[in-house]
């Protein structure tokens, strides 16, 4: 957080402790809070406790955006995992330099200008954006942060995703395949074959690798906080062997790497996408997560049940797939009562061909 806005805490680089200046009697006077660049949502804390005790975090009209998003952030730093709370934080920071006004005046208006100066977010990521601003506000006022919601936030809807739409084919796989160097076709062929998220490949450890059972364990993933249980990634024979080969040849850290032996990271992917895109021809939505759409829509066109089509996706239940795909499976079940429908009719009269070709 931007710590010039507003009193907050801050760090002072030559002893290595955390302080608060305030205004008591007329004069500032700094208070030590904690030691060690380390001890940020320690500082925060104490900060916060400092100013209740002093009276001065009471239910208010008066608070600014940056102060409750500080106080959010340092509420996340204590429930969240640091993934979350870096998420949280790389939205909250771009609204709060932008918007430097009290809770209650924001309106739908503030959240739009914001977003309007990055065109480059895709749909997904403007809803998230939505989400971080949203869950900051609804958290101060559920906490008693706030006296009363900012009437002009309510209006503030995120934007629908739309159906995915973008199928890989096998014939555009394999071309890509053939366009990439090693490192990368083994990366592509562990999105086929799993449809897994790009991230759940990206970070796969060889412990995480369970060869008996033919499987991936993920204890740290994206629906972790909800589901209170592993992602578990079921493998195809191929990616068995695959993971065999480079878990032997990196048993600590991620096992897809790129050819310098580095780690695969989402920009390093979404560049080669890109390349592969406009080298190919291929359609601007060929991206790797079109992959797990890819696998979604070829599993539940050949037959595969939608619940276990959720599981094998990891997902909590079938609502996702039933609100994106449900087309499929009920395409899927038409065309199979108008294949059943067909053969009760050859078999009701089998005279039919042989007279029509008399």
């Amino acid at each position: 957080m931007n710590s010039a806005k507003n009193v907050k805490p801050w760090f002072r680089k030559h002893d290595g402790w955390w302080y608060l200046t305030r205004c008591i009697d007329g004069k500032h006077v700094q208070t030590k809070l904690v030691r060690g660049r380390e001890n940020e949502a320690e500082a925060f804390q104490r900060y916060f406790e400092l100013m209740a005790a002093a009276g001065h975090m009471e239910p208010s009209t008066e608070i600014s955006f940056n102060e409750l998003a500080a106080r959010f952030l340092s509420w996340s730093k204590r429930e969240h995992d640091t993934r979350t709370t870096n998420w949280y934080v790389g939205f909250i920071d771009g609204f709060d330099n932008v918007y430097e006004g009290r809770v209650i005046d924001l309106r739908k208006s503030h959240v739009d200008h914001w977003l309007n100066t990055h065109p480059d977010w895709s749909v997904s990521t403007r809803r998230a954006a939505i989400t971080a601003i949203k869950r900051v506000v609804n958290w101060g006022f559920e906490e008693g942060h706030l006296t009363a919601y900012p009437v002009g936030l309510r209006k503030l809807r995120r934007p629908a995703t739309g159906k995915r739409d973008t199928v890989i084919s096998e014939a555009d796989h394999t071309r890509m395949l053939a366009a990439s160097d090693t490192a990368f076709q083994q990366f592509l062929i562990a999105l086929w074959d799993t449809g897994a998220r790009p991230k759940e490949v990206r970070t796969v450890a060889a412990e995480m690798v369970h060869f008996d059972a033919g499987v991936w364990l993920l204890n740290d993933h994206k629906t972790a906080e909800k589901v209170e249980k592993p992602r578990i990634i079921y493998l195809t024979p191929r990616l068995v062997d695959l993971s065999r080969e480079l878990a032997a040849k990196f048993p600590t850290g991620p096992i897809f790497r790129n050819s310098q032996g580095n780690p695969w990271t989402d920009n390093a992917v979404r560049c080669r996408m890109r390349r592969l895109r406009e080298k190919l021809g291929l359609p601007e939505g060929t991206v790797a997560y079109a992959y797990r759409h890819s696998y979604a829509t070829s599993g539940l066109e050949n037959g595969i049940p939608i619940a276990d089509m959720a599981e094998l996706l990891g997902h909590r239940d079938t609502k996702m797939l039933s609100e994106h795909y449900g087309h499929l499976s009920k395409k899927t079940q038409r065309m199979r009562e108008l294949a059943e429908q067909a053969t009760r009719s050859q078999d009701a009269d089998p005279s039919n061909s042989q007279s029509e070709s008399i």
